[in-house]
């Protein structure tokens, strides 16, 4: 388990663990990676929520998603356009037939703030097992547990590009819980990445002894 205050230093320690512990192995599309299972990461603080992200823009060797974008994908019960699934419709429009957040994560620690139950998914058996469907979520479910006052949010998350996804991953999660718990009336708690297959690809090597190095 890594365990921080800050995002950014959850982050580093993350690509540290990775690259001096994780299996070399080629992926299904023929890249090669460095991979951990089951690496769990908490965050403290989400003060710093965004820094991930800004130093991924800091390098311009990409376009990395403004954050507003990102926020959209979470929050938006429609399809973002130009991608093949997003997050937000299936939170708040799974199977165009209910809203997990609206209509059971909120009213449900409302009346039972100490329930064990609030979980959504957002992995769909019946559109996501196809064998030749490259794109399915990488979170797959998210869970909120309301203890001393806090709302506290866990995802699981079944594949993890630890360099260049969980800058993302972090911040939406982030977008999330505060709308959460704005609607109950609490305060922010911990934040957990619960990643299944977390891993780098030897191609961000150079970047990620950047940010190891420079940041």
């Amino acid at each position: 388990m890594i365990s921080k205050k800050y995002a950014i230093e959850a982050w580093k320690e993350s690509l540290r663990y990775i690259l001096e512990n994780g299996v070399e192995f080629q992926d299904e599309y023929r890249r090669t990676c460095r991979e951990v299972f089951n690496l769990l990461i908490r965050i403290e603080s989400q003060e710093d929520i965004t820094k991930p992200i800004k130093i991924l823009n800091e390098f311009k060797n990409w376009k990395y998603p403004p954050l507003e974008e990102i926020s959209k994908v979470i929050l938006s019960n429609k399809l973002a356009p130009d991608y093949a699934y997003s997050y937000g419709p299936r939170i708040f429009n799974f199977q165009k037939k209910i809203d997990q957040v609206n209509d059971f994560i909120i009213p449900l620690l409302k009346e039972k703030p100490s329930s064990r139950k609030a979980t959504i998914t957002l992995l769909d058996p019946v559109e996501d097992s196809n064998m030749v469907k490259r794109d399915i979520p990488g979170l797959v479910t998210i869970d909120f547990k309301l203890r001393q006052g806090k709302l506290n949010i866990t995802a699981v998350i079944r594949s993890n590009d630890m360099f260049f996804g969980w800058p993302a991953n972090i911040y939406q999660l982030f977008v999330l819980q505060d709308y959460v718990r704005k609607k109950l009336g609490c305060d922010a708690g911990k934040m957990d990445t619960f990643s299944i297959s977390a891993h780098v690809f030897n191609d961000q090597k150079e970047y990620i002894d950047r940010v190891m190095n420079e940041f």
